[in-house]
């Protein structure tokens, strides 16, 4: 079954109220799936701290604890890679808006040990903050809610990035959280997202696929805002055009992250 089938497959389960069930179902299949694999990989990593089923499902689509581990490793390179190079000065604050919980900030410190930094990660969901803060200690973790603020001070961090955050919102929260991120952020600060582009197009019903070429941004409703089953599709000239106006575009890699479907963008303010 190819991409377009299975979301409209979703879409009518959506619409029926039922993909919550769904989900569900395919969480507790997952589960049994991967124990073999997930009993594996705890005996080569003991005692590495997986978050709960429900919060991992939910945020990525799976339950597989080393595809979380090694993913989140190669992300959070990703994020020190961009720093190194566009963030200058040895001390250097960065937040994870967004960040689930943890597959990438858990390993933030470790991929830029070579800076002096503070990292902060903050989320929307209660639990997954009180499970970042359990199993974390070494970062700060902070609540927001679904529209801003952040709980941060003008101007006082040097990055924020937003991993696949703006992928789930609606096109008014789009806007309202850009002019939030560019608050928090000191001037010359970089911000990294990443969206849902050409590369998951395949991905799109009919009407979206029109909306979408026409340079559009495409949201597909119908259940709580910012679920992962809320999908939001950015064609690169409404990023570029619309939700980047106001900042420099340093880079655009298309295709570069969850599984090759999400661009990456850097900007500066």
């Amino acid at each position: 079954m190819d991409h377009r089938s299975r979301h409209a497959i979703a879409n009518v389960l959506r619409k029926t109220r039922l993909l919550g069930l769904a989900d569900a179902g395919l969480l507790g299949w997952n589960l049994i799936r991967k124990l073999p694999r997930n009993v594996r990989f705890h005996a080569r990593q003991p005692g590495f701290p997986f978050p709960p089923a429900r919060l991992a499902f939910d945020a990525y689509g799976h339950v597989d604890h080393r595809i979380y581990f090694e993913t989140g490793e190669r992300d959070a390179r990703m994020i020190a890679d961009i720093v190194n190079r566009d963030v200058p000065g040895e001390r250097v604050r960065v937040c994870e808006w967004g960040c689930g919980p943890g597959r990438v900030i858990r390993h933030l410190h470790k991929a830029l040990r070579h800076r002096t930094v503070e990292i902060f990660g903050t989320d929307y969901n209660d639990t997954t903050i009180e499970s970042c803060r359990a199993n974390l200690p070494q970062i700060t973790f902070r609540r927001n809610e679904l529209s801003p603020p952040l709980p941060f001070g003008d101007g006082i961090l040097d990055c924020v990035y937003a991993l696949s955050v703006f992928t789930h919102l609606s096109e008014a929260k789009h806007f309202e959280w850009m002019r939030e991120l560019h608050r928090v952020l000191r001037p010359g600060g970089i911000l990294i997202l990443t969206t849902h582009s050409d590369a998951a197009a395949d991905r799109l019903l009919p009407a979206e696929s029109e909306a979408y070429a026409a340079g559009k941004l495409v949201v597909r409703g119908d259940i709580k805002e910012g679920k992962k089953w809320y999908l939001a599709y950015q064609p690169p000239a409404f990023v570029r055009n619309e939700l980047l106006k106001d900042w420099e575009v340093l880079s655009h890699a298309p295709a570069q992250f969850f599984r090759a479907t999400q661009d990456v963008w850097v900007a500066r303010k």
